[in-house]
């Protein structure tokens, strides 16, 4: 009976303190952290499963890579695994409903994703204008969030105005007059600043981009 009751303790334990802040998870890798966002960058093997990590900040997820992926939350069976596509957006009210889990990678290639956490409570008080000439994913609170393609011909010009930016290049090379991005990279804007984005090469380069509020 002792030899029981230890080992469901020694199970308890494990359990209890697998289950990390995301930001120690060691799959979520900190990469810019400012006023407005908490920037995660996460890459999975083929094969791999992250440690169970708990999300409890609003986040917008920007797929990089076309991947199949699953889940799962604790305490349940997990997701059937389901394709993503670079590109894709998708935003999480974890400040609301906080999550633990873990995600699988059960496809051939390495899934990259983006987990950008938004660190304001509030939005600006003077909130910038809306871009007209693109496609909007995601209307927040905090975020607005935009993917467009841009070429040589097309390039995408941003005013200055009250509200940061961040930019991820999802595939091509762009250029944004301050750094050259391959897909992958990002680049983030204070206010007040004006961004020209234009393919660095001929063809279409595809982006997202997020209007911090």
């Amino acid at each position: 009976m002792k030899y029981l009751l230890c080992l469901f303790a020694i199970v308890s334990f494990n359990k209890i303190h697998a289950q990390v802040p995301v930001i120690k998870e060691p799959h979520h890798k900190p990469v810019l952290v400012n006023d407005y966002v908490r920037l995660l960058d996460v890459h999975i093997n083929p094969g791999d499963t992250t440690l169970y990590h708990i999300h409890a900040a609003p986040s917008v997820m920007v797929h990089i890579s076309n991947s199949i992926i699953g889940s799962q939350i604790t305490g349940e069976q997990p997701t059937q695994a389901a394709e993503v596509l670079a590109g894709q957006t998708r935003f999480a009210a974890y400040n609301e409903h906080t999550v633990t889990h873990r995600v699988f990678n059960a496809g051939s290639n390495v899934f990259h994703v983006m987990d950008i956490e938004l660190i304001k409570k509030e939005p600006a008080s003077d909130s910038c204008t809306a871009l007209s000439n693109v496609e909007t994913t995601i209307n927040g609170k905090l975020v607005r969030v935009y993917k467009f393609d841009v070429s040589k011909t097309s390039p995408l010009n941003i005013p200055a105005g009250s509200c940061a930016h961040l930019l991820v290049c999802i595939s091509g090379e762009i250029n944004t007059g301050i750094e050259h991005l391959r897909a992958g990279e990002y680049i983030f804007f204070n206010p007040n600043t004006a961004i020209n984005i234009v393919d660095h090469q001929t063809g279409n380069s595809t982006c997202v981009l997020l209007e911090l509020k």
